[in-house]
C-alpha cells in the first residue's frame, strides 16, 4: 500500500503532463491556423495594393476620380437651382408636416399606453 501512495503523486504528475501538452498542441494548432489566415488576409491587402497602384500610375484612378468629381459637381447644381427657386424650402416644409403629423401619431400611442393621472403633458 505504501508504493501506491507513492506512486500516486507521480501518476498525477504525469497526468498533468499530459494534459499540457495537450493544451499545448492544441494552442499550437490554433496559432497554426490563425497564422495561416492572417497570411491570406495579407496577400489580399497586398494584391489590392498593388493593382491600386497599378491604377494609380497608369491615370485611371484620376479618371475616375475626375467622373466622381463632375457628378458631384451636377448634383451641386441641381441643389443650387433648386435651392434658389425656392422648391427645397417647400419640400423641406412638407417633410416638416410629415414629422409633426407622424410625431402626433406617436404622441397619441403613448397616451393611449397611459392610465388616468400618469399620463404625460404634451408640449406644444
Amino acid at each position: 500500500m505504501s508504493e501506491n501512495l507513492a506512486n500516486e503523486p507521480v501518476k498525477d504528475a504525469s497526468e498533468k503532463i499530459v494534459a499540457s501538452e495537450s493544451t499545448t498542441e492544441k494552442i499550437t494548432a490554433a496559432a497554426d491556423k490563425l497564422a495561416t489566415e492572417a497570411g491570406k488576409a495579407w496577400d489580399t491587402v497586398e494584391d489590392k495594393a498593388e493593382e491600386l497602384w497599378d491604377k494609380a500610375k497608369s491615370g485611371e484612378l484620376t479618371k475616375e476620380a475626375n467622373e466622381k468629381l463632375e457628378d458631384l459637381k451636377e448634383g451641386a447644381e441641381k441643389l443650387w437651382d433648386k435651392a434658389k427657386s425656392g422648391e427645397l424650402t417647400a419640400e423641406a416644409k412638407d417633410k416638416l408636416e410629415d414629422l409633426k403629423e407622424g410625431a402626433g401619431k406617436l404622441w397619441d400611442k403613448i397616451v393611449d399606453k397611459f392610465d388616468g393621472d400618469d399620463v404625460p403633458e404634451k408640449k406644444a
